[in-house]
């Protein structure tokens, strides 16, 4: 009697420890049948509509277990899934969409989606929820079903059934629940083999199936062989990683930035991994850290390179470097845990400082550009309204004066060198000699004839200053000029550049007489001439 409750004691304490160490990962991909997204265009079928399958199906069905259409137009390839409870009313009951609002009387389903085995998006680790990237601590190889987990392959959501065994030549898995039924290894092997396990399981001719229970040290038995199948539906989401030397934890497929610590672990006791979890958790309590960092530890188990017990730290949202300080306090204090106090050849990786890659030296350089840009401008602007600034006022005249560019091999002549602000502005005003501090004198140059090949200094010939400016040896050689001969002029011109042209002379009123009929003389001579000619 007490060897038989021995016995019993001993088959609970087994079952328990099976079901705490046993994971299970659920089939989450594919859209359910009650979705609007499994259906063109949204639409749902109504009562009266009929179901309409495309020409090919590869994939199982499930049907909700109340269904109520007009009908089903069946693919020429494919199946259903129908639950013993499975009632389908033609015509009668409630439909999927109360409102029948369709003159076609039909609803069209789209393809199915083939789940790939070694993708980890098709799987998570609670029934009805995607996987995604939600624990990014946790390697791409771990995300797929490991050798010795239950996988459930659920009808209750709906979803098309099917699965892409590409790159799988061992099947391993701990036990497949599929619809609710539980599916032995030697079933499942002969189910590949026929019509329908092909429409479930695609490129699966060559595939073994192997069942472990508890038997393997990490995730896969040989994890290595599984880099290159898995990385490859993964490789294309990875994120670039914002900092230097980022790491890439045995099993990921993507570069990370944190910190991780790798040991030997021959053995492969669960407690020793337990021990290390619960030593690093405590330290990241201590810090108050616990909503900032992510932790994930377990086995790795390869033939080839051994066996070694992984951590890894992260940091949750944005890489700030907190988990690198705590992989220092674990790696300095690692005397405090019999763990690490034993391990021999303890390897220990950073992640470099944060910086954003989106910045390249090709952004770097535009920048700067632009910086220079603008700066430039501000000067001209500056020297343009500042020309008493002795340091600014050669500016605007190199931009001003064409004549001052030093680009011989273009010809000057093609170059619009008016400016519209100088059309107004009088030549002679500043002609003095030197600008005010510079040193150079300001040429008032506005536009070039063509026709005449000379440089013009005023765009248009404006009344104010239509005068020239006079010298005062011009001004006396131009009065003697207009007098006749033997006369002299009782009142000499003699214009400055400060006088203006407008103003009266102090000759008397007889002299202007006397001037004035002097041209008439002239011109009624000049008319005898021409009367003497026409005879």
């Amino acid at each position: 009697m007490l060897q038989s409750k021995r016995v019993l004691i001993l088959v609970v304490s087994v079952l328990i420890l099976e079901a705490d160490t046993t994971t299970i990962k659920w089939h989450s991909a594919g859209a359910p049948f009650g979705s609007p997204s499994a259906w063109l265009d949204d639409y749902l079928p109504c009562v009266h509509d009929l179901v309409v399958f495309p020409d090919y199906y590869p994939a199982i069905l499930p049907l909700p277990t109340e269904v109520a259409v007009r009908g089903f137009q069946l693919p020429r390839q494919g199946a259903l899934l129908l639950a013993e409870d499975s009632t389908i009313g033609l015509a009668t009951g409630k439909g999927l969409n109360p409102d029948c609002d369709s003159d076609e009387r039909r609803a069209v389903l789209k393809p199915p989606k083939t789940s790939k085995w070694f993708d980890p998006s098709s799987w998570s680790v609670q029934p009805g929820v995607g996987s995604g990237n939600s624990f990014s601590a946790m390697p791409d190889l771990e995300r797929v079903p490991c050798d010795d987990e239950h996988v459930v392959i659920s009808s209750n959501n709906g979803a098309a059934l099917s699965f892409d065994l590409e790159n799988v030549q061992y099947l391993r898995l701990g036990q497949l629940v599929l619809a609710g039924s539980s599916i032995s290894r030697t079933y499942l092997q002969e189910l590949m083999r026929r019509e329908l396990g092909q429409l479930l399981f695609h490129n699966a001719q060559d595939v073994y199936v192997e069942y472990y229970r508890g038997e393997l040290c990490g995730c896969h038995k040989d994890y290595e062989h599984l880099i290159e199948p898995i990385c490859h539906n993964v490789e294309s989401q990875c994120e670039q990683p914002h900092c230097v030397a980022p790491i890439r934890p045995l099993g990921s497929c993507c570069f990370l930035c944190g910190a991780m610590m790798t040991l030997p672990s021959p053995d492969c006791m669960a407690a020793n991994r337990q021990e290390l979890l619960t030593y690093i958790n405590s330290l990241i309590v201590r810090e108050n850290l616990a909503d900032e960092l992510q932790v994930h530890v377990d086995f790795v188990g390869s033939k080839q390179y051994g066996n070694s017990l992984q951590a890894i730290i992260l940091d949750r949202g944005s890489y700030t470097e907190r988990s690198i300080e705590i992989m220092h306090r674990v790696e300095s204090h690692r005397n405090e845990t019999p763990v690490l106090h034993k391990a021999t050849r303890l390897e220990v990786k950073y992640a470099g400082h944060p910086y954003n890659p989106n910045v390249s030296f090709a952004s770097v350089l535009l920048i700067l550009f632009c910086v220079v840009f603008v700066g430039v401008v501000s000067i001209i602007i500056l020297a343009h309204y500042m020309p008493e600034n002795p340091y600014l006022n050669r500016i605007p005249q190199w931009i001003h004066d064409p004549r001052r560019w030093r680009w011989h091999h273009l010809d000057m002549r093609h170059l619009r060198r008016n400016l519209l602000f100088n059309r107004f502005d009088d030549a002679s005003a500043g002609a003095s000699p030197t600008a005010a501090g510079s040193g150079i004198d300001r040429l008032a140059v506005i536009g070039y004839d063509a026709e005449r090949g000379e440089v013009r200094e005023r765009s248009f010939n404006n009344p104010m200053f239509e005068q020239d400016e006079m010298t005062p040896e011009t001004a006396t050689a131009t009065a003697k000029l207009s007098l006749p001969k033997g006369k002299s002029d009782p009142c000499p011109v003699v214009l400055s550049p400060n006088v203006e042209t407008g103003e009266l002379d102090s000759c008397s009123g007889g002299e202007e007489q006397e001037l004035t009929e002097i041209n008439l003389e002239s011109s009624e001579a000049e008319s005898d001439v021409e009367a003497e000619t026409k005879e």
